[in-house]
């Protein structure tokens, strides 16, 4: 009688637990996306980071017209009028389906405090089939609003804690990003 009792324990234990969806998240099949302008490459260097964490496949978003070739200074002024007249870029196609993966991060440089164009453009078109979603941005000085703006902008995605920080020291943020991606885990 007492195992016929502890077998059926387990059972009823063993029920409730595929019923009940764990807090661990799944990052098997993991994809990173991420638009990289400046030629320190701060968010391609933070993609990299989380590529060797996650083992994801990586998709570097680019403009379908590559944007003109300009000092900081010019491109700065450029950027501001394509802002002020809303003007978002095509973007190539990403040759993959992010509502494929289990977890998807997206990676955006901080333009104005906020995403930067091609990435704005990628939300603008992409549906990530209620996947989870989560964003890593990098700052030269201001995060500004990104991480909220982003959350406003995913397309039919779950919106995961995100990540801004600034590229100064490489060790540091990897060690930022090793944390945050461990937290997405639990």
């Amino acid at each position: 009688m007492g195992k016929k009792l502890v077998l059926g324990i387990m059972v009823v234990c063993v029920l409730l637990l595929a019923a009940c969806p764990g807090k661990q998240q799944k990052l098997d099949k993991t994809l990173i996306v991420y638009y990289t302008w400046s030629e320190q490459g701060n968010t391609e260097n933070a993609a990299k980071i989380l590529q060797g964490l996650t083992n994801a496949d990586m998709v570097k978003v680019e403009p379908a017209t590559p944007f003109p070739e300009l000092d900081t200074g010019e491109f700065i002024a450029w950027a501001r009028e394509q802002l002020e007249n809303q003007s978002l870029p095509e973007i190539k196609d990403l040759v993959v389906d992010p509502a494929s993966y289990d977890f998807i991060f997206i990676g955006t440089p901080v333009w104005y405090g906020s995403l930067s164009f091609p990435i704005e453009a990628l939300l603008a078109t992409t549906d990530f089939g209620g996947k989870p979603v989560a964003c890593f941005a990098m700052a030269n000085s201001n995060e500004g609003e990104v991480l909220t703006n982003f959350e406003n902008k995913v397309k039919n995605g779950q919106v995961k804690e995100g990540i801004a920080l600034r590229m100064r020291d490489e060790t540091e943020v990897e060690a930022k990003i090793t944390e945050w991606v461990n937290g997405l885990r639990q």
